[in-house]
């Protein structure tokens, strides 16, 4: 049986944009991961979170969720990848 999680831990997360460049970001389980979202765009100077989708083993992760909601453990990486709209037909 899985031991549940001291809210106290630290846990290391990676964030890869597409160009490859990552952020490391240390936190306790039971912050939102809209936190992380937020002062991830600030660092790469996005000015809205929301136009970015952050991607865990091919899920997008909702902003309400905790890390220990969102399943994250210490060292795994997330993927953030810029949201697009269209792509219809070009004439």
């Amino acid at each position: 049986m899985e031991q549940p999680r001291n809210v106290n831990s630290i846990l290391e997360l990676t964030i890869q944009s597409q160009d490859g460049s990552k952020l490391f970001f240390r936190m306790k389980p039971n912050i939102t991961m809209r936190t992380i979202f937020k002062y991830y765009c600030k660092e790469k100077q996005i000015i809205d979170y929301r136009t970015v989708r952050f991607v865990f083993d091919g899920q997008r992760i909702s902003a309400r969720m905790t890390v220990e909601e969102a399943g994250l453990k210490d060292g795994d990486q997330i993927d953030a990848v810029l949201d697009q709209d269209g792509g219809g037909c070009a004439l």
